[in-house]
């Protein structure tokens, strides 16, 4: 019994590795993904095209020190907070 399950349970591996290797993808298989990229990129060339900075330092240190500022003074929530879905 148990060589025989060994038997069967080779046969059904070989038989499933080998369907999987039959029948390879057509070839317009992956263009719809190929196009959806395209469209959905607008500069490939991105990071290799660096922009002048639009932000002034001090400006930008100001900035950065409240938001800090207040995330330190922030009190939390008090109480609960209830929130209704639906009816």
């Amino acid at each position: 019994m148990n060589t025989q399950y060994w038997i069967l349970i080779t046969l059904a591996t070989g038989l499933l590795v080998s369907g999987c290797n039959i029948n390879p993808p057509h070839p317009p298989q992956g263009q719809a993904v190929d196009a959806m990229m395209q469209v959905q990129t607008h500069n490939p060339n991105a990071a290799d095209q660096h922009g002048p900075l639009r932000l002034d330092g001090e400006k930008a240190h100001k900035v950065i020190t409240g938001y800090r500022g207040q995330a330190e003074s922030a009190s939390g929530v008090a109480g609960d907070i209830e929130i209704n879905i639906g009816n």
